[in-house]
C-alpha cells in the first residue's frame, strides 16, 4: 500500500499499481535445512539466495525447512528479499504421522508465531511438542507423533493463525499417495481441516486429480507449486509454476488469495491485451497538485465521503483524455468547474498509458490547451489519444446512465463508438464543402445570366447608334484609329492573361516545393544505400519541378518584354495622334456641312469600343451557359456522393451495433436511417418562418421526401404539389439552398430491453439495463463511471453488475468512483483509492483489498465504521435461517 500525499510518491513497492500476479513458491528450503547444500561463502548466502529467487522470477516464497524454523536466518532473508520486491513467509515442511509413510505437509505461519512480546519462536516450540522424545527430527524422514487431525488440534492451541498446504501430494509421502480418496474426503468433511487446509502442492497426474476432485467436489482446494529445491540452482529448474494475485506480502493476503482460488490462483501468468492507464500525475496549485495516482489494468475504485474529491479525479482523467461530455450529459458546468479547481491556472495532468501492443505513451494536457502525446519524451503530433493510445475509452458522469431523456440514445451511440466515426465524418464535411462550392458557382453563373441580358442590350444599342455613323462613312474614315485602339486592348488582354497564368504557377510552386524537396532528406537506419539510389531517381522529378520554377522566372521576363513592346506600340499610336486629330477635325467639318451635327467622332470611337467589349463578354457568357448546365450536373453528383457518405456513416454505426447487439443480450439498439422526421420538420419551419407556407404543407413535403436534396431534384412534382404556393416556396428554398442541401437528417436509435422500448421501463430497470450493456462492450478498453450504483439496488449490483465486472476486468480497465462497498469488496478491486479532502487539498491512500489499512478504510468510509459493521454482522447472523 502506498500513500500519495504531496509530494509525489517515491515508495518503491511492487504493489504501487494495486494487486498483481506473482509467481509463488510454497516449498523452499534454505541452508538451515540439513538436506540443503550451499557451497558458497557463508557471508554471501543471504545475497546469493535472494539472487536465486530473482533469477527464478519468484515473487513470493515460503521457507519450509524440514521440521525446523531458524528465526534469524528467516529475518535476514526476508529483509534482503523485500529490497528486491520479493515477499517471504515463514513455514515448515512437517512429516505428519498419517498414511503409510507419513504425509508431508507445509505449514505456513503468521508472523505472530515468532514476532511477539515474549520474543519466543513458537514454531520451534510446536515442533518440540509434535516430535517429543525424538532426537534428530530435523530431517526429511522424521515423522511426528500426531496425525493430521491431532496436528491441527495442537497448532490451534497456540491461538495463532496458520494454514496447511499438502506437499507433493502424489508421492508416497504425500496426501494422495498415502491416503485413500475416501479417507481424504472424510478429512475435508471436517470443518476444522477444511478451514486450515488451503492447497495441494505439485499435482501432476490428470487421472489422480480427477479422482480427488470427484471425491471432494466443491471442497477441492487450490493447487500450488513449490520447487522443493535442495540447492540454489534447483530453484530455476522446475517448469511448473503457480501465480497468486496479491496486493501485499502479508500472511493474510496469501491466505485470502488461496481461499479465492478461482480469481486469485493461476497456473500461468495472465497477460493484458487491452490498453490501459498506468499512472496519473497532477502538477500545479490545484487540489491534487504534486500527487501521483497509480492504477491497475483491471478494477480501480475511488472511495470517500461526499466532497472528498472522487469526482474531481475522474473529471481530471476525462479532461486529459479529451473525452467529450456528450449532448445529454448532466451538470456539465459543475464538472468543468471541478477540472478548473483541480488544476487551476497553468496546472497540468500527465497520464502514462500502455496501448494494446504494450507500447508506453505519455498524454500531457495543460488546463485550457489541447492534449499532447509523447513517446520516449518526443512529441508525436497527430497521434489519436482515444484510438492509437487508449482504444475507445468511455466515460459516464453522475446520473449520465439514468438520465434517459430525448436524444439519450444518440448520445450513448456517440460514446460507444468513440472516434470510429471520425474518418467518415471528415469525408462528410469535405462532401458538404463540395456541395457548397457547387452551389456558389451556380449562383455566380446565375448572376452572369442576368449580365448577359444587360450586355446584349448594350450591344444592340451600340449597333443601332453606329448605323448613323455608317451612313455617313465615319467608320471608314476612322478605321485606322479604331484598329489601333482594338490592337492595344488585345495586347493588354494578352499580358493580363500571361500574368494570371504566372500567378497560378507561383502558387503551385509555393504549395509543393517544401514537401517535394524535404522527402529527399530522409535517412534510413538500415537501408541508406537503397534510399541513396532511390532518391537519385527521385531527383528527376525535382529537376522537372525546378524546370517549372525556371518557366515562371522566364515567363516574368517574357511579360516584361511584352510590356516593353506594348509601350513601344502605344508610343507609335501617340505619334499618330496629330494625324488622327486632323482626320477627326475634317470629319467633323464634313458632318457639319452635311447637317449631321449630332454625330461625334469621339462618340463613335466609344461606341465601337463598347461593341467590342460587349461581343467579348457575350462570348464568355455563352460559355457560362454551358458551364451552368455542367455545374447543375456536378451538383447532382455531389449531392449523391454526400448521401452515400451519410449512408456510409450509418453502415459504420450499424456494423458496430451488430457486435453490440449480441444474441444473448436482452438489450438491443435498433437503428433507422434518416428516421428523425420531426427534426427535419423543425429545421424547415425555422428557415421558412414568415413565408406563409402552411405547417401542414411543410409536413407533407417532409413526409414525402427523405431529405431536402431529394425535394430539390424533384421540382416538377413540387410544382404540382404546391400549386400557387410554389413560387414563394422556391424563393425561400433557393435563399437557403446551402443550409437545406447540406443538412443531414438525423438517424434514429431506439434502445429496446426485452423487446420493449427502454423508455417504457422503470428508472431502475433502465439503469440496470444500460449499466450491464455499457459494461459488456468489448470495444471500450477503459470504462470510467462516476457512481455506477446510482439508481441500482444492491441485489442487482451483486447479481448482475459485480459478476460481470469480475468476468470482464482482465480485458477491460474499470475506473469507478463509488459509495457502495459491494463494488470494491465483492468486485475484488485490484486498486482501491481512498480520497479525503484536507485544507484545500485531496489526500489519497491506495492499495488492494487484501491490504489491512485499505480494509479498515473501506469499513470506516463505506460501512459506517467498525462498530456499525460488527453490529450489522451480528444482526445478519441472527436473521440467518436455522437450517442454512
Amino acid at each position: 500500500m502506498t500513500e500519495n500525499n504531496s509530494p509525489l510518491s517515491t515508495v518503491n513497492s511492487p504493489f504501487n499499481f494495486g494487486s498483481r500476479w506473482l509467481k509463488a513458491d510454497f516449498h523452499l528450503h534454505t541452508r538451515a535445512d540439513k538436506e540443503f547444500t550451499y557451497t558458497g561463502e557463508s557471508d554471501r548466502f543471504v545475497s546469493d539466495y535472494v539472487e536465486a529467487l530473482k533469477a527464478a522470477k519468484i515473487g513470493l516464497g515460503v521457507i519450509t525447512n524440514h521440521n525446523k524454523f531458524d528465526v534469524d536466518e528467516f529475518k535476514a532473508l526476508r529483509k534482503k528479499a523485500k529490497k528486491s520486491g520479493i515477499g517471504l513467509l515463514p513455514g515448515i515442511e512437517l512429516s505428519i504421522k498419517d498414511g503409510q509413510a507419513g504425509v508431508h505437509t507445509l505449514v505456513v505461519f503468521s508472523d505472530e508465531w515468532f514476532c511477539n512480546r515474549e520474543q519466543t519462536n513458537h514454531i520451534q516450540t510446536f515442533l518440540s511438542v509434535t516430535f517429543a522424545c525424538q532426537a534428530n527430527f530435523e530431517q526429511e524422514n522424521a515423522c511426528s507423533k500426531h496425525d493430521i487431525l491431532q496436528t491441527i488440534k495442537v497448532l490451534d492451541e497456540y491461538n495463532k493463525d496458520y494454514f496447511l498446504v499438502f506437499a507433493h501430494v502424489e508421492a508416497s509421502n504425500g496426501l494422495w499417495g498415502g491416503l485413500a480418496p475416501v479417507r481424504i474426503k472424510e478429512l475435508f468433511d471436517n470443518e476444522t481441516v477444511r478451514r486450515r487446509a488451503l492447497a495441494f502442492q505439485k499435482v501432476r497426474t490428470r487421472d489422480d486429480r480427477a479422482k480427488i476432485q470427484q471425491a471432494l467436489g466443491h471442497l477441492y482446494p487450490a493447487e500450488v507449486e513449490g520447487c522443493d529445491a535442495k540447492n540454489l540452482a534447483d530453484m530455476a529448474v522446475r517448469k511448473k509454476a503457480s501465480y497468486l494475485k496479491l496486493g501485499s506480502f502479508s500472511f493474510e493476503a496469501v491466505k485470502f488469495a488461496l481461499r479465492d482460488k478461482a480469481s486469485r490462483v493461476r497456473a500461468e501468468l495472465p497477460s493484458y491485451k487491452h490498453s490501459y492507464i498506468q499512472k496519473i500525475r497532477f502538477e500545479g496549485a490545484g487540489t491534487l497538485g504534486g500527487t501521483e495516482i497509480c492504477l491497475s489494468p483491471e478494477l480501480n475504485t475511488l472511495i470517500g465521503i461526499r466532497g472528498s474529491g472522487k469526482s474531481s479525479v475522474l473529471e481530471g482523467v476525462r479532461y486529459a483524455l479529451n473525452i467529450p461530455f456528450g449532448d445529454k450529459s448532466s451538470d456539465v458546468e459543475y464538472k468543468e468547474g471541478l477540472v478548473k479547481h483541480l488544476l487551476r491556472s497553468g496546472g497540468k495532468i500527465t497520464i502514462d498509458a500502455i496501448d494494446r501492443r504494450g507500447q508506453p505513451y505519455q498524454i500531457r494536457r495543460i488546463l485550457g490547451e489541447r492534449p499532447d502525446v509523447y513517446v520516449n519524451g518526443q512529441l508525436q503530433p497527430g497521434v489519436s489519444v482515444r484510438e492509437t493510445v487508449l482504444h475507445q475509452p468511455i466515460y459516464f458522469g453522475q446520473k449520465d446512465l439514468s438520465s434517459t431523456g430525448a436524444g439519450f440514445e444518440k448520445d450513448l451511440i456517440e460514446k460507444l463508438l468513440g472516434d470510429a466515426l471520425v474518418p467518415v465524418r471528415q469525408k462528410i464535411e469535405q462532401g458538404r464543402q463540395r456541395v457548397v462550392d457547387a452551389i456558389n458557382q451556380i449562383k455566380r453563373l446565375t448572376r452572369a445570366a442576368t449580365q448577359k441580358q444587360e450586355w446584349l442590350q448594350k450591344k444592340q444599342d451600340a449597333e443601332f447608334k453606329l448605323k448613323f455613323y455608317q451612313q455617313h462613312g465615319v467608320e471608314t474614315k476612322l478605321q485606322k484609329q479604331i484598329d489601333f485602339d482594338r490592337d492595344e486592348r488585345k495586347a493588354q488582354q494578352v499580358i493580363q492573361g500571361a500574368e494570371d497564368y504566372l500567378s497560378e504557377l507561383n502558387s503551385f510552386v509555393a504549395s509543393f516545393e517544401d514537401e517535394l524537396k524535404n522527402q529527399a532528406l530522409y535517412k534510413s537506419a538500415q537501408n541508406q544505400i537503397f534510399f541513396d539510389d532511390f532518391f537519385a531517381t527521385y531527383q528527376q522529378l525535382i529537376a522537372g519541378f525546378d524546370g517549372i520554377k525556371q518557366t515562371v522566372l522566364n515567363g516574368h521576363n517574357t511579360v516584361a518584354l511584352l510590356q516593353q513592346k506594348l509601350s513601344g506600340f502605344v508610343q507609335q499610336k501617340q505619334s499618330l495622334k496629330e494625324e488622327f486629330a486632323e482626320i477627326e477635325r475634317k470629319l467633323a467639318t464634313e458632318l457639319k456641312q452635311a447637317g449631321a451635327q449630332a454625330i461625334s467622332p469621339q462618340e463613335f470611337k466609344q461606341l465601337r469600343s463598347l461593341l467590342d467589349q460587349a461581343e467579348q463578354m457575350l462570348a464568355v457568357l455563352a460559355k457560362s451557359e454551358q458551364q451552368y448546365a455542367d455545374l447543375n450536373q456536378s451538383l447532382e453528383r455531389e449531392l449523391a456522393q454526400l448521401n452515400d457518405l451519410w449512408l456510409e456513416e450509418y453502415r459504420t454505426i450499424e456494423q458496430v451495433l451488430s457486435k453490440i447487439n449480441r444474441v444473448d443480450s436482452p438489450l438491443k439498439i435498433v437503428p433507422q436511417f434518416k428516421g428523425n422526421k420531426a427534426a427535419m420538420l423543425t429545421f424547415m419551419q425555422d428557415l421558412f418562418r414568415g413565408s406563409g407556407i402552411h405547417g401542414a404543407t411543410q409536413k407533407k413535403i417532409v413526409d414525402e421526401y427523405s431529405d431536402f436534396a431529394s425535394a430539390y431534384r424533384d421540382v416538377e412534382k413540387l410544382k404540382s404539389t404546391l400549386g400557387r404556393s410554389f413560387d414563394t416556396f422556391w424563393q425561400y428554398f433557393e435563399d437557403n439552398l446551402e443550409a437545406l442541401l447540406t443538412w443531414q437528417v438525423p438517424n434514429v436509435f431506439t434502445i429496446e430491453y426485452h423487446g420493449k422500448a427502454l423508455a417504457h421501463h422503470s428508472l431502475g430497470q433502465r439503469a440496470s439495463a444500460l449499466m450491464l450493456f455499457v459494461l459488456s462492450q468489448q470495444e471500450n478498453d477503459v470504462v470510467i463511471i462516476d457512481q455506477p450504483e446510482d439508481d441500482l439496488d444492491n441485489q442487482t449490483i451483486y447479481d448482475d453488475v459485480i459478476k460481470l465486472i469480475r468476468q470482464l476486468k482482465p480485458s477491460t480497465q474499470f475506473i469507478f468512483a463509488t459509495h457502495n462497498a459491494n463494488i470494491p469488496v465483492l468486485g475484488d478491486a485490484e486498486q482501491v483509492i481512498a480520497c479525503e479532502y484536507q485544507d484545500d487539498h485531496i489526500a489519497l491512500v491506495n492499495g488492494s483489498i487484501d491490504c489491512a489499512d485499505v480494509q479498515q478504510r473501506i469499513v470506516s468510509i463505506m460501512e459506517g465504521g467498525a462498530e456499525a459493521f460488527e453490529k450489522r454482522k451480528q444482526v445478519y447472523e441472527a436473521w440467518k435461517p436455522k437450517n442454512s
